[in-house]
């Protein structure tokens, strides 16, 4: 007997932010193979409409938009989420993949304004998205949000400002996931650790052995396809029970020996 498989994201509502390339567009790719509507967001336009073409090409799907948003800028975040609402009316799934890392140092080393942008870009962007969209999923009393963290969440030596913005975001999936349960809308996080993409690149081809400079127990870099079949599960029925989770994917980096 033949088994057909159910693809549940067919024709789901979709909406990522940062997809032009990396983490972004993997989970972009993952999300249209399975039928899902697609709308990504991303500052740097030439990507993003290659992007937008290339993913319809592979994934054979013809509803995959691109919005080109400076996320620093909170007009265009409200421009990005009035498209999308004009577009499909709702929202079924929102990532939250946008992040920055300015510039590296202890505390005394960077600018004050370094920490303001990376705020405003990796945390408060990701809160007006998610409260301009959130209506949307309370109407509907259902809906997914899940937050791209990092494994720097945990601390990091001379990163603070990329590090403690991913903290704030894993404590605000977590504080999310409580106020909005009883309204069906599920807040989760992933942390990536090491992920083979074109900001983390020029660093890995400088290692002899990435993953054993690192200290990564499963001897290898991972890919953005690893961080989107976390996302897909976890914006799956099969993940419908899980609420307020970090799930952190990185090859046992931060396991301990």
């Amino acid at each position: 007997m033949k088994v057909t498989k159910v693809r549940e994201f067919i024709n789901k509502i979709v909406v990522v932010t940062g997809g032009a390339s990396g983490i972004g567009k993997g989970i972009l790719n993952a999300f249209s193979k399975e039928g899902a509507k697609v709308i990504f967001a991303d500052i740097h336009e030439e990507n993003g409409w290659n992007t937008q073409e290339e993913i319809k090409k592979e994934t054979n799907n013809p509803h995959v938009d691109f919005f080109k948003a400076d996320f620093s800028i909170e007009e265009d975040i409200k421009k990005f989420s009035d498209f999308i609402i004009s577009k499909y009316d709702k929202v079924d799934i929102l990532i939250n993949n946008i992040g920055v890392n300015i510039k590296s140092g202890r505390l005394t080393d960077v600018e004050l304004d370094v920490y303001e942008k990376v705020f405003k870009i990796n945390v408060l962007s990701s809160i007006t998205l998610t409260k301009l969209l959130l209506p949307s999923m309370m109407k509907e009393r259902k809906g997914s949000v899940i937050n791209i963290s990092s494994t720097m969440s945990l601390g990091t030596k001379n990163d603070l400002a990329y590090s403690a913005s991913k903290g704030y975001i894993n404590t605000m999936t977590k504080s999310l996931a409580l106020d909005y349960a009883k309204d069906q809308i599920r807040f989760n996080a992933i942390a990536p650790g090491i992920i083979e993409t074109p900001a983390t690149q020029p660093w890995i081809l400088q290692q002899k052995d990435p993953a054993e400079t690192k200290g990564v127990p499963m001897g290898k870099v991972g890919k953005p396809e690893d961080i989107a079949n976390a996302a897909l599960f976890l914006a799956s029925e099969k993940a419908s029970y899980i609420t307020g989770h970090i799930l952190v994917v990185d090859g046992g980096l931060t396991v301990g020996e």
